[in-house]
């Protein structure tokens, strides 16, 4: 996986842990692979990434506060998006 891709998947997977969070669905690795696609090592390396980098806990597979303000952020710039299309 490249950088972007890598990117990309990291930005879906803080708008899936969102989602969930919403509709009040536990988070594990393994829905989360299921979601987001993907290999279920890989995202496990991933989520440690973003853990590293504040946006998640990737002990208990929840956003962060500054995790959870940009993927907010996110899902409302691709709701304009889409309203705009």
């Amino acid at each position: 996986m490249n950088r972007n891709e890598e990117e990309e998947t990291g930005l879906r997977v803080l708008e899936t842990l969102y989602e969930l969070a919403r509709g009040d669905i536990a988070a594990s690795p393994t829905i989360l692979s299921e979601w987001v696609g993907g290999d279920e090592r890989a995202l496990h390396d991933l989520l440690a990434r973003l853990d590293a980098q504040g946006l998640v806990d990737a002990d208990t597979c929840r956003l962060t506060m500054r995790g959870l303000v940009l993927a907010v952020s996110l899902a409302g710039s691709r709701k304009v998006a889409r309203d705009a299309a």
